[in-house]
């Protein structure tokens, strides 16, 4: 995918914004920069970025956004990316003010009534108002797992190899009105087997988790205990104490199948 607004390939998260990366490898073309500072931490809050608020024109695919506020970066401690090719983010969160750190800045020093900070799904909807309001991602990689390979992304649409997704149930977001794409995880399964499943969050159903659907993370990340259950129902799996903590070690010519339970 390249962001128009970046001119370079960007990726896709569902917890961000749009946020331009540091240190592309062309210059990323004239733009507006407001001056409005702003700092995002992700994770663990130990790495991010922090630059400026700017406004350019955006075009992805057929559809254009003449004035589009991003994030210039000036400073990231955010590593990897790079070296994928990747140098921006196309953020696909909610524009609440308590998940949109850009709409939020821009209300802070504008007013509330300012728009000109919202997201850019936020913009391409306004201007399609009988489009239906979502979008749908398919998430590739290469038969080895260690890769990414084809995959796509539609706005208002579905991927044709996948229409019949629009006749499936759906999932309510949990809880009802919140700012992440969050739903509620109802069973976890190793080669068959179920494993217990609690949650510390208040509310939250017995035997059940709050689970947050990220397409900007890789990989999945579970409470220690659910770690646990999960590596000790793999054949052949051992705990392990090493110099970092506790660690599972895994037979090479081990499988089992993983399965989650939503809905």
């Amino acid at each position: 995918m390249v962001c128009a607004i970046c001119r370079f390939g960007a990726t896709l998260d569902d917890l961000s914004d749009c946020i331009l990366r540091v240190n592309p490898p062309d210059d990323i073309g004239p733009f507006n920069d407001t001056g409005i500072p702003l700092q995002v931490l992700y994770g663990d809050g130990t790495y991010g970025v922090a630059g400026t608020i700017g406004v350019s024109p955006f075009t992805f695919g057929s559809y254009s956004v003449q004035r589009q506020a991003f994030l210039h970066v000036t400073k990231s401690t955010v590593g990897a990316l790079s070296n994928l090719g990747i140098y921006g983010i196309f953020g696909l969160s909610f524009d609440f003010v308590t998940s949109s750190r850009i709409t939020a800045a821009v209300k802070a020093r504008y007013g509330n009534s300012t728009t000109w900070g919202q997201s850019v799904l936020h913009n391409i909807f306004d201007q399609h108002p009988n489009q239906p309001n979502f979008v749908s991602l398919y998430l590739s990689r290469t038969d080895d797992l260690e890769d990414t390979q084809g995959g796509s992304f539609f706005i208002g649409e579905y991927d044709p190899k996948f229409a019949d997704v629009a006749r499936s149930p759906k999932l309510p977001q949990y809880p009802d009105g919140g700012d992440r794409w969050t739903t509620l995880l109802e069973g976890i399964y190793v080669g068959g087997k179920a494993i217990s499943i609690t949650s510390s969050i208040r509310g939250v159903p017995a035997g059940h988790a709050q689970a947050m659907l990220d397409t900007g993370d890789p990989t999945a990340n579970f409470p220690t205990a659910i770690w646990n259950a999960i590596y000790s129902l793999i054949p052949g799996a051992a705990k392990y104490a090493d110099t970092t903590g506790m660690v599972w070690i895994i037979p090479c010519n081990t499988t089992t199948i993983v399965e989650l339970a939503f809905g």
